[in-house]
């Protein structure tokens, strides 16, 4: 069982005393030992969500901040969409990956130009983008990417071939954080609607009037907006 470090020595005096290698904060496990994790050098495909960037877009570089949005520490992170997992190694280290446990409404996690954070939902706790400009209103469009593993088909006859073993990005699915509460957005009109307890009857005439549907991200994002404004 790998060690984790006690800390980054890039971490940087930000008057926050938050530690994101804190072993409290980690799965003491490292991925490489882990007999949970599938042999990915076997699958076709990748479980991860290519957010990489530096020199050849080729590093997974993860910038971590608090609770308030302080700037707390660059690491290598790589979000994991099939295990739902956040993954981070020290800068000096990129071997040892740890996983980071996932906690409701903590730390921020920034991936190029995606911002991650850990909210409880219907399916227990998981990751998701934020796709508005914050989380700190009333309503947040949020994200949930996912990626599915295909177990191989052996090929039926001489005519169809077989599939080997494989990772399938799925479609994202959006969700709306109101106030306290993360939900799944329906794709009907009539369904949608129910979500909003209050300012349902101005969603709808708003709705109506600019002709917005449930499915785009930007007409979900307008949608937000204005029910921030109310």
């Amino acid at each position: 069982m790998a060690q984790l470090p006690a800390q980054s020595s890039g971490s940087v005096a930000t008057g926050s005393n938050i530690n994101i290698f804190d072993t409290n904060r980690f799965s003491m496990a490292s991925l490489r030992t882990d007999t949970n994790v599938l042999p990915y050098n076997d699958i076709e495909g990748t479980p991860y969500i290519d957010n990489n960037t530096g020199a050849g877009n080729n590093l997974p570089i993860g910038k971590f901040y608090s609770p308030d949005f302080v700037y707390l520490e660059t690491a290598l992170a790589r979000y994991n969409a099939y295990t739902d997992q956040m993954e981070v190694s020290l800068l000096q280290d990129g071997v040892d990956y740890y996983i980071l446990k996932k906690a409701p409404d903590f730390f921020y996690v920034v991936l190029k130009d995606k911002t991650y954070r850990a909210y409880r939902y219907d399916e227990g706790v998981g990751y998701f983008v934020i796709r508005s400009n914050d989380d700190t209103h009333a309503c947040t469009l949020l994200m949930k990417e996912r990626i599915a593993f295909r177990k191989a088909k052996k090929a039926e006859s001489s005519f169809v071939t077989g599939t080997p073993n494989s990772f399938q990005k799925l479609r994202d699915v959006y969700y709306f954080k109101l106030a306290d509460t993360v939900v799944a957005i329906p794709k009907k009109k009539k369904d949608f609607l129910t979500l909003f307890t209050t300012h349902r009857a101005a969603i709808k005439a708003y709705m109506e009037e600019h002709r917005l549907r449930p499915t785009n991200e930007e007409d979900l994002l307008q949608l937000a907006r204005y029910y921030n404004s109310l």
